[in-house]
């Protein structure tokens, strides 16, 4: 059993983090720990010092985090065409990554890495960026290259036949491309990286470059503390929730609101902890569900009903791959069961349904129905209580939650309505740095 200490393992979780860009576009799976790979090896030949290794390391996997904010299907092309360091909007995702992460103590290096990571390097040292910038760009550059040569869904061993053929092209991309790059960096790829088999035999195969690349961040021994992690949480609500302007405060209210009941419920504050980081991370699925249904302004179909379900099995899978406490991954993952198990995705019913879950589940509802939707007004305390109650009578909701928020319900609202507007704030500030951008641009 994983025990919920003081410090976090942070090698997992950036890992769950970088897997997430492959559920916006399957093109782009695995990208960034491929790019995460090669900028590592490229960074090695150049220092051995171990903060620079660490910030390049994290700063690739977390490049392209902004592409999870405000994005359009132009800017994921941008990211994918070889030549779209010449377009100046392909900026825009990194902007938003720089300002998503730069408050975090943790990552505020990583974060201006990750600002200049498509400019040239002449460029770089104009503007005084980070080495690692060029470094992660050069790296970006070659995978995007060379995944238009390979199909990284077959097989590894398919395409281990192509090393060959794969070296002397990417050998040539290089050679052109060069004067846009650091000139070392460039010659330590042709020189000493693409001629050795191991290095394709690795590169091809994403299974073992997660492995690698789990291996370089646990040999740094980097632990997040607590306190940072909740931090990272609400970074993670953002991500997800800023994907609509409907839902930008959602997770913030809920996990205000699951916090507000357990503390209400006599939780002890480590747990109270935990309901709020659940309450976060609970619908970090969402990543997985096309913007088309989460801003559908009518009732879903059946078909995209079953698609909209699917969040909650993504969020479960997701927080699975953190060396996070249990209690975190059920609360969030279980939202939306029932007690009469008619609930989804797992079916469970009220024997496997923790007082924690069941005051998630009732957080998520509660804050859903105060809040306006494309298909629906924001309700009063007293109509979504209405609706809260009937749901209690046909056995999908704890009575016992619900008439603690019935008897608290102005002190818990008012703790909500705090909360969703500290994150509508940030949401405001990263929308105008966005509307900003591609108006200079």
């Amino acid at each position: 059993m994983i025990v919920f200490q003081n410090t976090i393992d942070i090698s997992k979780f950036l890992l769950a983090i970088s897997s997430m860009s492959g559920l916006v576009d399957p093109d782009i799976t695995d990208h960034n720990y491929r790019v995460a790979f090669l900028s590592y090896l490229i960074a090695r030949e150049i220092s051995y010092s171990n903060e620079f290794l660490y910030n390049t390391i994290v700063a690739a996997l977390l490049h392209d985090i902004g592409l999870l904010l405000f994005h359009h299907k132009e800017d994921l092309y941008l990211v994918k065409q070889p030549n779209g360091e010449e377009i100046k909007r392909i900026h825009l995702h990194a902007e938003l990554g720089y300002e998503l992460l730069r408050n975090l103590a943790p990552l505020s290096k990583v974060a201006r890495i990750i600002r200049y990571h498509h400019y040239t390097y002449p460029e770089i040292i104009k503007l005084k960026a980070p080495f690692a910038s060029s470094i992660i760009h050069l790296a970006d550059r070659l995978d995007v290259f060379l995944a238009t040569r390979v199909d990284f869904c077959k097989p590894y061993y398919e395409n281990y036949s192509k090393y060959i053929f794969l070296q002397k092209e990417a050998k040539e991309y290089l050679q052109r491309i060069k004067k846009y790059f650091h000139p070392k960096s460039v010659d330590i790829l042709i020189e000493k990286i693409l001629p050795k088999e191991a290095f394709w035999f690795e590169y091809l195969n994403s299974s073992n470059i997660k492995e690698t690349l789990c291996d370089l961040l646990k040999n740094f021994e980097v632990k997040l503390p607590l306190e940072l992690f909740e931090d990272m949480a609400h970074v993670l609500a953002y991500i997800i929730d800023f994907k609509s302007p409907f839902t930008a405060t959602h997770s913030s209210g809920v996990a205000q609101t699951a916090a507000s009941l357990a503390g209400l419920m006599h939780f002890t504050s480590p747990d109270i902890k935990k309901m709020k980081i659940a309450g976060l991370l609970h619908d970090i699925g969402k990543v997985a569900i096309p913007l088309e249904i989460l801003e559908k302004p009518g009732r879903l179909n059946e078909e995209e009903i079953g698609v909209m379900r699917s969040h909650v099995y993504f969020t479960y899978k997701i927080l699975k791959k953190l060396n996070i406490d249990p209690d975190i991954i059920e609360w969030a993952s279980f939202h939306h069961e029932h007690l009469d198990g008619n609930g989804y995705p797992f079916k469970l019913n009220a024997k496997y349904l923790s007082l924690g879950s069941r005051i998630m589940s009732v957080a998520d509802i509660f804050t859903a129905l105060m809040e306006k939707r494309p298909y629906k007004k924001e309700l009063s305390t007293k109509e979504a209580l209405e609706i809260i109650e009937k749901m209690v009578e046909s056995k999908k909701l704890c009575k016992r939650v619900v008439e603690v928020l019935k008897n608290k319900i102005d002190i818990v609202d008012k703790q909500r309505k705090e909360a969703q507007e500290r994150a509508r704030r940030m949401y405001d500030r990263l929308r105008s740095v966005a509307d900003k951008f591609l108006v200079k641009n």
